[in-house]
């Protein structure tokens, strides 16, 4: 597996989803990773195949 490189957390999502809108072109992105960062909170990270962006976010455990 290629590990791209993930980008910052922009905010804190408290509700997990499978899918969600892609900032930049409006596709639905889909959850790639979820990594534990710590005791309280995991990071999201959705990717975007058609513009090949991704988003990361803090989600509250």
């Amino acid at each position: 597996m290629l590990r791209a490189v993930r980008p910052t957390p922009t905010c804190t999502r408290f509700k997990t989803s499978i899918e969600m809108p892609c900032i930049k072109c409006g596709t639905q992105m889909r959850l790639a990773l979820i990594e534990a960062r710590d005791q309280v909170y995991d990071v999201l990270t959705y990717q975007c195949t058609p513009c090949n962006s991704g988003e990361s976010f803090l989600n509250a455990r």
